[in-house]
């Protein structure tokens, strides 16, 4: 032990109220005496004296008894040194108590204070001590339970429990985290969790111990949820008919349930789990590159589909969704996530996807069909749509057409042409084939689809193609055949030939149809042109016949009426009886000469060709209006030139024959006609007030004969004829035909 201070006063002799800092010299600017003269040195408990701090003033009061400034303050006391060291050592006692004192409350202070449950006992198994928290748990209070025994207050409960506490401090062996189960003053059961530690004296033997308990009642429900959570996540996990899994971050399977092994086809789990990095599932490990790209980027994927090979090397498409997370336990990143077996959906998808090809290939056609005839047009949709759909590089259709019954090609893709000088030719590489096919013309009976043959395309020059062919059938006979260019890579599948033998049947009765209707349009055509020839010849005779009435006719019956004016010159006045009858004969004469003017008129209306329709239909109207009971009205509207000769002869013969209709039939007692120009077409309506007839009779009815003839000049002028009526409600005639410019470039698009 070292000196006070390392060095002595500079003045030995202590001066009056002068302190120990300045009575030594000192610079322990940090000591608690330092400039601090309302408290004597001594009674401060750490102080800087000495190279180290005193803890208590017991040790602190043996340096200060030799301490040449405590000596002299104690030989200037006025009662002498020993009553100022007895003094001194009253106050040393005092304050050495109070610390003591202010220590243990401090220490029963944090006892108080502590969250779980504190009780101390003696050697008799008494309780001495019980804090706030043993209170609040067992139920008893301190000053109740303080002097009870342990066992009385701290009821342990359960099989073998009856001195557990006893038993290990008898043992002599510190317990620390136990679980026990007590009774609380009430009879409630409470989970505990205890330590429990012995106070020994010097030779080893028990004065007492400390136990510190917890009510461990949430944590036991926390365990509890835990436990149900974990069976019910594990019932789920093993119960789900999706595959779920776990994997760490380097891709090594932590955990699989039974549906993935079933899922991949493994025997158990373990040789699931012995494959190691689970990209050796994926079928293509770029799969796998992209699905860890995208979970790193958003922390989980939704839906990512990848196909997976199973044990047996076969593939399984899947639908993965996964999460990115952090193990609570480990800290390591890991994978968790659930894989849909879509197998059975990609399959169904295929076949829809198939289905559908199919569907668009037939609606295409039977949309052609239903817009057109043309059999060229239905040919190219049906070889674009399949030369799309199968993917093929080179092909056309062929059909049996000329007599000698010769496939030439009427549509095709990617194949050469044939030309003037290098026309096409085709060899059917088995030649009995041919025979049956062109020369016998064979039946056959319908089928699904036909085996397919071969044939060698040459044409333009180009090197020959051998091209694999398909029949086109209708009603048993051989119409043609589908021929494309295949290779090893591209071989058809058995639902892309149930495909082409759907398309080789329906294009082979649309085939059939559109030669019909070309048979029929053509047919059709020449009636036209043979019922407009006649119509022509009709009019033309028609004004032969009515020249000749007018030029001829009626000139020998001026002639005829000239010689009866001679022959009334010649007979005598007296003679009344001859001159009545020539009389009689000349009106006769003027009546059949107006009756031949007006069948020539009506049989070729001279005003019709010099002034135009209006005013030939003007003065014919107001001619049967006169000769008759009809109220007939009449208007032309929106004209401002003529029409056509063709078109205004063909207007005056509707109005004629609607006319004529009226006054046989009718009985009617008004008539209206109406002529309109209403672009693009020109609209003639002819209707009455007359007794109508029965629309189902239309053919059995009188009229039918006029009325087929104005259905016939309208169809020949490109327009349409509708006829209404009904008994009692008269009838009306409406007739729309396109104006001649119309009418132009209707037949340059046909």
């Amino acid at each position: 032990m070292s000196l006070l201070h390392e060095k002595q006063p500079d003045n030995p002799f202590l001066l009056e109220g002068q302190p120990c800092w300045q009575f030594f010299n000192c610079f322990k600017v940090l000591c608690d005496a330092h400039s601090n003269e309302n408290i004597d040195c001594w009674l401060i408990p750490q102080t800087h004296c000495r190279n180290y701090i005193f803890e208590d003033y017991f040790e602190k009061i043996s340096i200060c008894l030799s301490c040449e400034y405590f000596k002299q303050k104690g030989s200037q006391h006025p009662k002498g040194a020993s009553f100022f060291i007895a003094e001194q050592l009253r106050n040393f006692n005092s304050k050495a108590f109070e610390q003591q004192f202010q220590k243990e409350e401090s220490f029963v202070e944090i006892l108080n204070r502590i969250p779980d449950g504190l009780f101390t006992f003696d050697k008799d198994w008494r309780i001495n001590y019980f804090n706030p928290t043993a209170e609040k748990i067992t139920g008893f209070y301190a000053q109740d339970a303080v002097g009870m025994y342990c066992d009385d207050v701290f009821k342990i409960t359960g099989t073998g429990s009856g001195n557990a506490l006893r038993q290990a401090i008898n043992e002599g062996v510190d317990v620390h985290n136990r679980e026990y189960e007590i009774t609380d003053i009430g009879g409630r059961k409470i989970p505990v969790i205890c330590s429990t530690s012995a106070f020994r004296d010097e030779r080893g033997e028990v004065m007492g111990g400390l136990e510190i308990f917890k009510d461990i009642t949430e944590l036991k429900i926390l365990q509890e949820e835990i436990v149900r959570r974990e069976r019910k996540y594990r019932r789920i996990f093993e119960g789900s008919h999706d595959a779920i899994y776990t994997s760490t971050l380097e891709g090594d399977i932590l955990d699989v349930n039974q549906a993935g092994v079933d899922m991949l086809g493994y025997p158990n789990k373990d040789e699931l789990l012995k494959i190691g990095q689970a990209n050796r599932l994926y079928k293509n490990i770029k799969d796998r590159e992209k699905f860890i790209a995208l979970i790193d980027r958003d922390g989980y994927v939704k839906d990512f589909e990848v196909d997976f090979c199973r044990f047996d090397g076969s593939p399984i498409h899947t639908l993965v969704t996964s999460r990115r997370y952090e193990n609570p336990e480990t800290g390591a990143v890991e994978y968790e996530g659930i894989i849909k077996d879509i197998t059975r959906r990609k399959q169904a998808e295929e076949i829809i996807q198939q289905r559908n090809k199919e569907l668009s290939i037939l609606n295409s056609i039977a949309v052609v069909l239903n817009f057109t005839m043309d059999l060229d047009k239905i040919l190219k949709v049906t070889l674009e749509r399949v030369h799309k759909n199968l993917s093929l590089s080179k092909g056309g259709i062929f059909l049996f057409e000329d007599a000698e019954n010769t496939p030439i090609m009427r549509a095709g893709f990617g194949l050469p042409e044939a030309t003037q000088e290098n026309p096409a030719q085709i060899e059917f590489k088995d030649a009995m084939l041919m025979e049956y096919l062109v020369h016998k013309k064979t039946e056959l009976e319908p089928e699904a689809f036909f085996p397919s043959f071969q044939v060698r395309y040459t044409a333009g020059g180009e090197p020959s193609l051998w091209l694999t062919c398909y029949l086109i059938t209708s009603k048993r006979k051989t119409v043609g055949f589908f021929g494309f260019e295949t290779t090893k890579s591209k071989i058809l599948s058995i639902k892309e030939l149930h495909l082409l033998g759907s398309l080789c049947n329906l294009l082979g009765n649309a085939i059939e149809n559109a030669k019909l209707m070309e048979t029929i349009g053509q047919h059709r055509y020449e009636l036209r042109r043979l019922t407009e020839k006649l119509f022509r010849s009709q009019e033309e005779e028609r004004r032969r016949i009515a020249r000749e009435l007018h030029d001829e006719t009626s000139q020998s019956l001026a002639a005829v009426k000239l010689g009866l004016d001679r022959l009334e010159q010649k007979v005598p006045a007296e003679n009344l009886a001859l001159r009545n009858d020539l009389k009689d004969i000349r009106k006769m004469l003027v009546r059949t000469s107006s009756e031949i003017r007006r069948l020539s008129y009506k049989l070729h209306p001279t005003l019709l060709i010099d002034l135009g329709l209006e005013p030939a239909l003007d003065l014919y109207f107001k001619e049967i209006s006169d000769h008759s009971n009809l109220d007939i009205h009449f208007n032309m509207i929106g004209f401002d030139k003529r029409m056509g000769m063709d078109l205004e002869t063909a207007l005056y013969r509707f109005s004629q024959e609607a006319l004529t209709n009226t006054l046989k039939h009718s009985g009617a007692e008004t008539f209206n006609c109406k002529i309109i120009k209403s672009y693009p077409n020109l609209i003639f309506t002819a209707e009455d007030d007359g007794i109508g007839f029965d629309e189902s009779k239309e053919n059995q009815d009188k009229r039918s004969l006029g009325l087929i003839g104005m259905r016939e000049r309208t169809l020949l002028l490109g327009g349409t004829f509708q006829l209404k009526g009904r008994p009692g409600e008269g009838v009306r005639i409406r007739i729309e035909i396109p104006l001649p410019n119309e009418r132009t470039k209707e037949r340059n698009c046909k």
